[in-house]
């Protein structure tokens, strides 16, 4: 046989009505079975199908005495409806030189007699056919039966077109969902005209979480319901609402509509809480804003756009805003670096370690180091922890990035050991490591496996931990001093501190945060608060370490105040292990020697 029927010229446009109205991965419809049941029925014909053909195959969406779903493309007799959206009768297949040669003629099913009307969208795109065939041949159908077949083949593209409207709607709500949004955007870009869509996140989704945790999905479906009925009532007439997730909703209105008027109303309307079941919530709402010329490709991620936009305004606590590409870009960057972190984890070259010295301001020397993480991704270069730290904390990655640390600081400290190099290596840990006992048994079975002195290694924390599980960080701090490892609160002063909580707290050391520090010069309220904030932690048995330290005039003022160390880039910026060795080996601070080596 030859290669079938030709493709038609527009093929790449037709395939895509075939996607829309007929994705391979619809589920089994009772009324599809009932129509070719009817149709095999009223012909008296042994096969009848719903062919729908694709790029490569014909499949069927229903069928009636034939066990295959799909066959070749090539053998398919329907593709011939795709040329010119007109019915197709072949009285005898075996007379028919496009067909006679055909395997489904020659072979199972032994196809005699074949008769199909063209499933036509209202764009005029042929998905398929409703087909019936015989295994003999047969006389021309009368007026009466072409009439019945394109009747057939009508009911079967109004059930698609109910499907696919059915899909259309979220069930909850009754609106329009996701994919009429989407699918409306790219009509209205289509016809060329130009228009903004709308994107209002209503509540993060942790609060809409907590919502269903603690008055149930009855309460929350109720809720969304509540604020759907304001929304609808702050719109035009004559404009749709869609609900886009389940958080959010959208909205389209023509290019010439001002956003700020609109989204200033929404926005005041929301301060007021919704009331469901007579409790009031007040929502978090932001609402994002993405004008669409006709120009545009109908193909773009419009809903990512305009929700990456609705994120911002929430996030930054604009309110409203206008999509705006750095944002996008930002959050696309974000995503691929999260991408990338746990091949980073695994990786060998990926995360290394630099240390930056700490000096003992009574003798000058320096017994200990901070340990920094460093990140040299393999195509976006070097990454700041404070760009990916925050990141990984939002997931479930953040634990091994501290076990990476935590290893690869044992590992140092068995080889300084050797050299005969005392030295107490710092590490910042975060909440996560400290919300169960993981971490702390990791640590002590890490340290007592390569025969380490507890104390030289010391865990840098931030008071803002306790503001989440305060119970069990403080229970697992306490394991850690108990061990024998020394525990730095970091950053005291930048806003958090408290000396009631301090009291209770097992650490042995206050890091001064370096906001602080860095005024010493000039500021005479930073300078009385420092010095008060030294006094009151020696007095309470701390070591008080000063960070930021950038020049001698600050190191003076600390050293007169009684500060125990030090650190910054006035002694030493960070390095690595080997520059740190030759830094300490060439006397270190005391000999002026301050290299900017891989500092990054």
């Amino acid at each position: 046989m030859g290669e079938g029927a030709p493709i038609p010229p527009n093929e790449i446009e037709r395939l895509k009505e075939v996607e829309k109205f007929c994705p391979t991965d619809c589920e089994d419809d009772d009324v599809f079975d009932k129509i070719v049941a009817m149709a095999s029925a009223y012909y008296n014909a042994p096969i009848a199908l719903i062919s729908i053909v694709d790029k490569h195959q014909q499949w069927f969406k229903a069928r009636v005495g034939l066990e295959e779903t799909q066959t070749p493309r090539e053998t398919s007799f329907c593709a011939y409806s795709t040329l010119d959206n007109t019915r197709l009768e072949v009285l005898d297949a075996t007379l028919d030189t496009r067909f006679k040669n055909n395997p489904l003629v020659t072979g199972h099913p032994h196809i005699r007699y074949y008769a199909g009307a063209p499933l036509i969208t209202e764009d005029g795109f042929t998905l398929g056919s409703l087909c019936i065939i015989d295994t003999v041949a047969r006389s021309p159908m009368s007026d009466r039966d072409v009439t019945m077949l394109n009747a057939f083949a009508e009911l079967v593209m109004m059930r698609i077109r109910g499907v696919r409207s059915r899909n259309f709607v979220d069930q909850p709500t009754g609106l329009f969902n996701r994919v009429r949004f989407e699918e409306n955007i790219r009509q209205t870009i289509k016809i060329k005209d130009t228009c903004q869509i709308y994107a209002i996140d209503v509540i993060s989704p942790k609060f809409l979480n907590d919502i269903v945790k603690a008055l149930g999905y009855s309460f929350s479906g109720d809720l969304i319901l509540a604020i759907k009925s304001r929304l609808q009532k702050l719109l035009p007439q004559d404009c749709l609402l869609y609900k886009i997730s389940p958080t959010r909703f959208g909205f389209i209105l023509k290019g010439d509509q001002t956003a700020e008027p609109i989204c200033e109303s929404i926005l005041h309307n929301f301060k007021k809480p919704v009331e469901c079941h007579a409790i009031p919530i007040l929502m978090q709402v932001g609402i994002g804003v993405l004008p669409i010329l006709e120009s545009e490709d109908p193909q773009q991620d419009w809903l990512r756009l305009v929700v990456s936009a609705a994120d911002e305004a929430r996030d930054r606590q604009l309110g409203w805003s206008l999509y705006e590409p750095q944002f996008d870009a930002a959050q696309q960057r974000a995503f691929r670096l999260l991408s990338s972190l746990p091949e980073a984890v695994n990786a060998d070259k990926q995360f290394s370690l630099v240390y930056q010295p700490k000096i003992n301001l009574s003798s000058g020397n320096c017994d200990s180091v901070e340990a920094l993480l460093r990140w040299t991704h393999p195509t976006l270069g070097n990454i700041s922890p404070a760009e990916f730290i925050p990141l990984a904390e939002k997931t479930a990655l953040i634990p091994s990035i501290g076990i990476w640390v935590l290893n690869a600081i044992v590992q140092q400290a068995v080889v300084w050991k050797a050299q005969g190099l005392s030295l107490r290596i710092a590490m910042n840990i975060t909440v996560s490591d400290l919300e169960s006992a993981e971490f702390v048994d990791a640590m002590i079975h890490e340290v007592q496996q390569h025969d380490l002195a507890p104390a030289s290694i010391e865990l840098e924390f931030t008071e803002s931990m306790l503001m989440t599980n305060p119970e069990e960080v403080i229970r697992q701090l306490e394991r850690v001093r108990q061990f024998g490892v020394e525990v730095a609160v970091d950053d005291f002063g930048s806003g958090y501190s408290n000396w009631a909580y301090l009291k209770e707290l097992p650490a042995n050391t206050v890091k001064l945060d370096q906001s602080l520090i860095s005024g010493l010069g000039s500021n005479q309220n930073d300078k009385k608060l420092v010095k008060t904030l030294i006094g009151l932690a020696k007095g309470l048995g701390y070591r008080v370490v000063a960070e930021g330290v950038e020049n001698g005039e600050i190191l003076d003022l600390l050293m007169q105040w009684g500060c125990s160390d030090a650190q910054g880039y006035f002694i030493a910026k960070p390095m690595s292990a080997k520059a740190l060795e030759a830094w300490i080996g060439q006397g270190g601070y005391g000999a002026g020697t301050r290299p900017a080596i891989d500092e990054r």
